[in-house]
């Protein structure tokens, strides 16, 4: 398994569109194939996201071939520097159940 934390300084709003847009094209055109894990959550300096996936290859792949599309369509410019992941190797991961929070919206 393969885990990354990002800090990013955007608004929350800014997450909530890359969201909706990744969803629209994995909707559309599948992908995020090895998602384990993903959160976000605001934080006074923008928000936080964490994912875990079965493998960084399987991130690189949704990273290629889903994030990019959704950038784009969510209007979101991908130039200039990007926040640095914070890597770790999971020890476990247990996800009972899928929740969704319309908080902040």
């Amino acid at each position: 398994m393969y885990g990354y934390t990002m800090h990013i300084p955007a608004p929350i709003d800014v997450y909530q569109a890359m969201h909706k847009a990744v969803l629209e094209v994995v909707d559309e055109e599948g992908g995020g194939q090895g998602l384990v894990l993903h959160f976000a959550y605001p934080t006074d300096q923008g928000f936080d996201l964490t994912e875990v996936w079965e493998s960084k290859e399987a991130l690189d792949a949704f990273n290629r071939d889903v994030f990019a599309k959704a950038m784009t369509r969510a209007g979101i410019p991908m130039d200039g520097p990007q926040p640095e992941p914070i890597e770790f190797t999971p020890a476990a991961v247990m996800t009972p159940r899928a929740f969704s929070s319309d908080a902040g919206t």
